[in-house]
């Protein structure tokens, strides 16, 4: 995430209050009162139309910030009045009263001036301790609340191009006084300012696919830290109530009608309450979006790509060349957590499909291993996950997002799945690897491993993909050193440990991966976070494009025979929540629950020995040359097992990718 700019500060508001009563009377209870007033505000940039009573009008501004030139919304105010919405509290009484004021506009060459011309209301402002806040530019008052629906449909945006959403900005609470006849500021030195309360997001989108793809329009957000749909409350505590308090935030409200729901209060904890919002980037043909159309004719609901090339001439079509302008409401998150460590959880999630048509067989589907690799696709119809962060946004600034399309063949889909768990058999090393070369033929019981596609998979391929320490973690035993640790009731205690022996051959590179484990003492199902950038460094290259979520099932918490479950869900490079959340979003029933089974690459294992392929090793020094390896509970180091007698277990493992 890029911010953009912090230029939207509205110097909307430096305001001198001088508010003339139009009576010298008392109003009595429940009898409006009607005071004149005379309250300036300036604005920065003013030039634009309202399209809604109560939107804020905005113009795209382009600037350059730090070397690069950068689109972002500016307050563009030409129309003759603004309405607004004004709290006035009474802090002797404890009483409030909500009414809304119009304000006048004149404009002074660049600036903007606004005038508070009257203000009706019950209240005598004569009695008590009185101080006000003013809203304007978003939402519409609903009894004493206000509130606000900012727009989710959202355009392309471009230099100079006009739009209104309902963007709050709103005043401190101000301490007045009645002088005679005038309403004033008790502190007139300082100013009255309106400032946003919104944060904008700009979209943008492309497809790092060696894949055509295209994405539905219609993209989720979930996040406990933004929202689009709320109101302001005022439920106002007195001994929060001051001059120039800066409040409104804590008034605000997101639609409980959004909440996701879940099954457990000690997930709420870890995470906060999120809130969905529907986003819909809206198609106009009259803007080239730097995405694939010709030949597209369902342009409306999808966003098309080309396949991406990792070098050589760059692909056209694999990018957006504008973005989409989202306005959001922050949430105050620890009003539904009281974790110490919580932070902004925001992700955004999209349904993407594979264009080509000759790629028509999703890899969940264990049947599609029986056909040929370069007919799969992976699935991401349903929950695939395009950004995340945690990063904390700075109210009335915007900030750049991109949405990426990027998934590889995961390790796990290039174990041959067609025979799993008890399906498996026990071969002799010679005839299991002459079965998963192809040069032995058995299409009853190995069906399309004559293609000579695959080989028996290395160390450094198959270990990797169920290594786990559930067993020193079940025992509170060491591993180098180090116990996991406790971090919470349903999830158990946790820990990083890297991937066996450092060394993962990952397309015929080496890597080296870290990978986050949590478990309950007890329970049979472990978690992870596998596949990561090691935390300690290490790789010169370090990537986060395998990163998975993975739940592992295993017969007890100690087992030493029968099936394995693993399901793989893939993240990515695009899940970037902070470390300090990540395992607590992603570990835990709940996620997983609200997955669709098409989500999730499920493979089943014996806990017993495989046979290892060790003449395709690409390190002779450190790789490690093993013969066989064992699916255990251990998170220990294996030794180096060498024998080729006897008879094992195999899985054959896809010499390439299968994109």
């Amino acid at each position: 995430m890029a911010i953009l700019a912090s230029l939207l500060c509205l110097s909307c508001s430096e305001t001198n209050v001088d508010y003339d009563s139009n009576t010298g009377t008392t109003s009595s209870t429940g009898a409006v009162k009607t005071y004149d007033v005379d309250i300036e505000a300036s604005t920065d940039n003013p030039e634009n139309q309202a399209q809604t009573r109560a939107d804020m009008p905005f113009k795209v501004s382009e600037e350059n910030i730090s070397g690069k030139t950068v689109l972002y919304p500016k307050l563009n105010i030409t129309q003759q009045t603004m309405p607004s919405v004004v709290v006035l509290y009474n802090k002797t009484q404890n009483k409030k009263e909500v009414v809304e004021a119009n304000w006048s506009v004149t404009k002074e060459g660049s600036n903007v001036k606004l005038h508070l011309n009257q203000l009706s209301t019950t209240s005598n402002l004569a009695n008590g301790e009185w101080y006000i806040m003013a809203f304007m530019g978003g939402g519409e008052k609903k009894g004493d609340d206000l509130e606000v629906n900012t727009e989710t449909t959202i355009n392309v945006i471009e230099k100079g191009k006009e739009f209104t959403t309902s963007c709050p900005f709103a005043t401190t609470w101000r301490r007045i006084v009645k002088q005679g006849n005038k309403l004033k500021l008790n502190d007139e030195s300082k100013k009255m300012v309106f400032k946003p309360q919104g944060v904008f997001l700009v979209l943008s989108l492309e497809s790092r696919m060696t894949l055509p793809t295209k994405i539905n329009r219609n993209i989720t957000m979930e996040s406990n830290a933004f929202c689009a749909s709320g109101e302001y409350k005022f439920n106002i505590d007195r001994n929060n109530v001051s001059d120039d308090a800066d409040k409104a935030a804590s008034y605000w409200e997101p639609n409980s009608a959004n909440a996701i729901s879940r099954s457990s209060s000690i997930y709420e904890k870890y995470n906060a309450r999120h809130y969905t919002t529907s986003i819909t980037l809206k198609y106009d043909e009259t803007k080239n979006d730097g995405t694939l159309r010709n030949g597209q004719s369902d342009l409306n609901n999808y966003i098309y790509f080309n396949s991406y090339k990792k070098s050589g001439q760059a692909a056209s079509n694999t990018k957006t060349n504008r973005g989409f302008l989202l306005c959001l409401m922050p949430v105050d998150y620890k009003k539904t957590s009281d974790y110490g460590s919580i932070v902004n959880e925001t992700l955004l999630f999209g349904k993407v499909d594979v264009t080509d048509p000759t790629r028509t067989n999703y890899t969940y589907d264990k049947s599609v291993y029986t056909t040929n690799p370069n007919t799969w696709k992976p699935f991401m119809g349903n929950r695939y996950l395009l950004a995340s962060f945690s990063d904390g946004l700075a109210k009335g600034s915007s900030y750049g997002v991109t949405l990426r399309i990027l998934r590889p063949t995961l390790p796990i889909e290039r174990l041959w799945a067609y025979r799993q768990g008890n399906e498996l058999q026990k071969r002799t090393r010679y005839d299991a690897e002459a079965l998963a070369e192809g040069t032995k033929i058995d299409n009853t019981n190995y069906p399309s491993l004559s293609s000579k596609l695959y080989r028996l998979p290395k160390y450094t391929e198959l270990t990797p993909v169920f290594n786990n320490p559930k067993l020193q973690f079940d025992k509170d035993e060491t591993i180098g050193g180090k116990k996991a640790f406790f971090i919470g009731n349903e999830y158990g205690v946790c820990d990083t440990k890297d991937s066996h022996r450092n060394f993962v051959d990952l397309n015929g590179v080496q890597r080296k991966f870290s990978n986050w484990y949590c478990t309950e003492r007890g329970s049979k199902v472990m978690y992870a976070i596998m596949y990561m950038k090691p935390v300690n460094g290490g790789d010169p290259n370090p990537t986060n494009n395998y990163k998975v979520a993975v739940r592992m099932t295993f017969p007890s918490s100690q087992a030493t025979s029968g099936i394995a479950t693993i399901e793989t869900y893939y993240l990515g490079s695009n899940y970037n929540l902070s470390f300090a959340v990540a395992g607590y979003y992603i570990c835990h029933k709940d996620f997983w629950a609200k997955l669709n089974p098409k989500d999730i690459i499920v493979r089943t294992f014996l806990l017993d020995e495989y046979w290892l392929n060790n003449k395709d090793i690409i390190d002779r020094t450190y790789e490690p040359k093993a013969t066989y390896t064992k699916f255990s509970l251990s998170g220990l180091g294996q030794e180096l097992y060498t024998a080729t007698f006897g008879r094992d277990y195999f899985i054959p493992w896809l010499r390439k990718p299968a994109w």
